[in-house]
């Protein structure tokens, strides 16, 4: 089952696919960039569906850096949560397929693959919900 966006705008043409994956292409080009903004804007955009791990910072004073990002992109127990994390080989992709609250898939995806899953979840919720749409489009700023 591909995970391709589709190459239309979501309702209402406020919110571009096309640009939003060009965006996040754009920012995954360098890993650092990659998880400080992308974990930004989508928790300006999703707030409680988007979670964070962050290493760094305490007594040495190390910069806080984001190393994970989950999105939860279920509804009623249906839908699927998307996963990147920072590892020392790159960054570890996986899409988790959930139907009735039960995990039916868990599989590691190249980047490339789970932005356009990312993109295609988040213009499904853009054409669901007026103020997903708003939030969403704000992304692309």
């Amino acid at each position: 089952m591909s995970l391709e966006p589709e190459a239309s705008a979501a309702a209402g043409g406020a919110f571009d696919v096309d640009m939003l994956a060009a965006q996040i292409r754009l920012d995954a080009s360098d890993n650092d960039t990659f998880f400080a903004v992308l974990a930004v804007k989508l928790q300006d955009a999703l707030g409680t569906r988007v979670t964070t791990k962050q290493q760094g910072g305490g007594l040495r004073r190390k910069p806080v850096q984001v190393t994970a990002v989950e999105v939860d992109l279920t509804e009623a127990g249906d839908g699927v949560v998307l996963r990147a994390e920072r590892r020392h080989t790159g960054v570890e992709c996986s899409v988790a397929r959930h139907v009735r609250g039960v995990v039916l898939s868990n599989r590691p995806v190249p980047m490339a693959e789970w932005i356009d899953g990312l993109v295609k979840a988040l213009a499904e919720q853009a054409k669901r919900s007026e103020q997903a749409r708003d939030a969403l489009g704000g992304m692309l700023t």
